[in-house]
C-alpha cells in the first residue's frame, strides 16, 4: 500500500487531469523508495504487536518534497547549477531513521 496516494501527489504538484498519471505514479514510487531507503526501516510500519500503524505526517511531506523535485527536474543535470538534496527532507526523515544497534 502506498504511503502517499496518487491524488495527494497530484494535489501537491497542482496537476489536474489524468494525462500525467503514469509519470507521476512512477516518480511517486521512486520518491517513496528513496524515503524508505533513507529511513532504513520497513514500510508499512508496525507496532510491537505487529499491527500496522500510520506513517507520520512528516514522512509523507518528505515524500512529497522528493516527488516535487523529481517532477520539476526531469533531467539528470542542469547546466550551471548545483543540485543537492533538499535539507528539509533530511530534517523531516531524520527523526524516524532506524539505526540498528550492534
Amino acid at each position: 500500500m502506498p504511503i502517499v496516494t496518487l491524488e495527494e501527489a497530484k494535489a501537491h504538484l497542482r496537476v489536474d487531469g489524468a494525462d500525467e498519471d503514469a509519470d507521476i505514479a512512477l516518480k511517486l514510487a521512486a520518491a517513496e523508495d528513496a524515503a524508505v531507503q533513507h529511513l532504513s526501516r520497513p514500510v508499512p510500519w508496525t507496532d510491537a504487536d505487529g499491527a500496522e500503524v500510520p506513517v507520520p505526517p512528516s514522512v509523507k511531506v518528505a515524500i512529497l518534497l522528493i516527488l516535487g523535485d523529481l517532477y520539476a527536474v526531469r533531467e539528470g543535470a542542469i547546466i550551471g547549477a548545483t543540485h543537492t538534496m533538499n535539507p528539509t527532507v533530511d530534517r523531516l526523515l531524520g527523526a524516524y531513521r532506524w539505526i540498528p544497534l550492534a
